[in-house]
């Protein structure tokens, strides 16, 4: 069963201040919540787990992230990443594409001075236990309830 998420958001900060933090694992798993960098294989994979829980499921992924495009001049990402369900009564695939655009003042969701719109496309696959949730909306909803998160984080992170 697969997921799709389509999402965007706005901060105040320049397009290469986004870039730099959302290309930096480390700064950025901060804001996944459950997540956590295990080890860097090579310079664009990473090792980790993340929790997920869904109505009474919880479980832990194991798995690995990779960079597979950085295009720095557009502002432009691809990741991929599998993991497993620690118990082994799972997996889960994704798939995301990010890009960054300037936003001009006025442009942004708040209509202010500026900044940059991060537009984020996600495609997860899950099989096993968890599959079964998302019949039933919960699992999209729980990944809506994630990246608002998510998106909190980000501005928090980016503004300190």
């Amino acid at each position: 069963m697969a997921i799709e998420i389509e999402k965007s958001f706005d901060v105040p900060q320049s397009v290469d201040e986004v870039w730099s933090f959302l290309t930096d694992p480390e700064r950025i798993v901060e804001c996944l919540p459950g997540a956590t960098l295990l080890e860097a294989v090579d310079e664009r994979t990473y090792r980790g787990e993340i929790g997920l829980k869904l109505g009474p499921i919880g479980t832990r992924f194991l798995g690995e992230i990779r960079f597979d495009e950085l295009d720095a001049g557009r502002h432009h990402m691809k990741m991929t990443g599998e993991g497993r369900d620690r118990r082994g009564s799972g997996n889960v695939r994704m798939t995301m594409l990010s890009h960054l655009q300037s936003v001009e003042a006025g442009e942004g969701e708040e209509g202010g001075g500026g900044g940059t719109r991060i537009w984020v496309s996600q495609s997860i696959a899950l099989t096993g236990r968890l599959a079964s949730f998302g019949r039933g909306g919960v699992i999209q909803s729980v990944s809506n309830v994630m990246f608002n998160r998510f998106t909190g984080c980000v501005r928090e992170k980016l503004a300190q």
